[in-house]
């Protein structure tokens, strides 16, 4: 029994140091280990770091040159979304402007505003925004929609006024009741806060899926898993715990640096006790390698493996709940983002770090992480016949 604990320890020892030496050959895995998650969490951070995009350049077509409608364009542009750039003579050449890139959107006041509003008459104010530009043409389109309300009060306002109601009876007409908004965990609605809790860690993920899978289809590829697998005394789990672990050190480092930035540097909320989310960190690389792993015990093939590995780190963008809520996809879809482990990262980052909850609530969550490294325990004999007996197809 103790030759053996030792036989095993000195075939650790072997895949170990063949690991190493493999990331310190080929600076692409410290490229893609060390320096590119960390410039994409930079760059994401520092893209939305004062909150959300705000004085997006715009344009006002004002036919109509009544005091009504100088009240309505100075009102949109005194809004935080929107900033007044350029005024235009008419529709077409505001249209050229958008065309051009001079502006992303314009707001078109038409002829007889104020006369139409004073007869009782309903006028007509439009707006156009340019929606190649997601970002800005959401903000503005905030802003245009919010003056158009505003303008409607105004003409209602102005209207009420020519039949004689006093101010207070007006004020009670235009608003019968006020609202107020408390957002938890982000009362002040930081669009960093709200992007980069799951940008980053789902870019994070695809990283870890893709070191991973080129890793593995590189042995198969160059043909030398049989000397892979001689090195860990032909056991494919001892050569994975080689192979992986080494990744694995750099991977968490690289996570917790990129956590360490997120609550310390940039205030993220942070309910929990630290050792949650680090914890959840040190999971999500060992269940995204994981994953990796079965991906290629059912596509033991170079190519097709990392294009899996790929596919299924980019959707889970979608899937998991970021981009769409998971209430507005169809069930199957839903089902296909539980297969991912960038969602139970999510769901715990929810739980622990925004809303604080005790760690007994989330430990299905844990487990599911866990459970990622179990898996390719299961088929890796698939993993280890293709090894022994290596067929590249190109």
């Amino acid at each position: 029994m103790k030759n053996r604990q030792l036989m095993i320890l000195k075939y650790i020892g072997r895949s170990f140091k063949r690991g190493c030496v493999q990331l310190v050959r080929r600076p692409m895995y410290f490229l893609l280990i060390v320096i590119m998650p960390i410039l994409c969490c930079w760059f994401l951070m520092d893209l939305v770091k004062g909150g959300s995009v705000q004085r997006v350049p715009v344009g006002i077509v004002d036919l109509d040159n009544s005091s009504l409608s100088r009240q309505v364009s100075l009102t949109l542009n005194g809004l935080q979304q929107v900033n007044i750039r350029h005024r235009y003579a008419n529709f077409a050449e505001a249209r050229d402007a958008v065309q051009r890139g001079e502006v992303l959107g314009f707001f078109l006041i038409p002829e007889d505003v104020e006369e139409h509003a004073l007869g009782g008459r309903q006028p007509v104010v439009s707006y156009y925004v340019n929606y190649a530009y997601y970002a800005p043409a959401s903000m503005q389109y905030k802003g245009f929609k919010t003056m158009s309300l505003l303008a409607n009060g105004a003409i209602v306002q102005t209207a009420l006024r020519t039949v004689g109601l006093p101010n207070e009876a007006i004020a009670s007409s235009l608003q019968p009741y006020q609202t107020h908004v408390h957002a938890l965990n982000n009362p002040f609605t930081n669009y960093n806060f709200y992007l980069n809790s799951t940008f980053v860690p789902c870019f994070f993920s695809l990283f870890i899926l893709l070191v991973t899978a080129f890793s593995l289809g590189l042995e198969l590829k160059s043909g030398l898993s049989r000397q892979w697998l001689k090195t860990a005394g032909d056991s494919m789990f001892l050569a994975l715990v080689g192979k992986l672990v080494p990744q694995t050190v750099l991977f968490t480092a690289v996570g917790w640096f990129i956590q360490w930035i997120m609550y310390r540097c940039y205030d993220f909320p942070l309910n929990c006790n630290p050792w949650n989310m680090l914890s959840a960190m040190f999971l999500l690389v060992v269940a995204n390698q994981s994953f990796a792993v079965l991906m290629y015990c059912f596509v033991p093939n170079f190519r097709y493996g990392t294009m899996l590995c790929t596919l299924l780190g980019m959707v889970s963008f979608s899937f998991s709940g970021f981009s769409l809520p998971q209430e507005s996809m169809y069930s199957w879809v839903t089902a296909l983002g539980f297969v991912m482990p960038i969602k139970y990262y999510f769901l715990i980052m929810v739980d622990q770090a925004l809303n604080g909850i005790d760690l007994y609530y989330s430990r299905f969550y844990y487990a599911a992480l866990i459970g990622f490294t179990i898996l390719p325990m299961l088929l890796s004999w698939h993993l280890k016949k293709e090894c022994l007996n290596p067929v590249y197809v190109p």
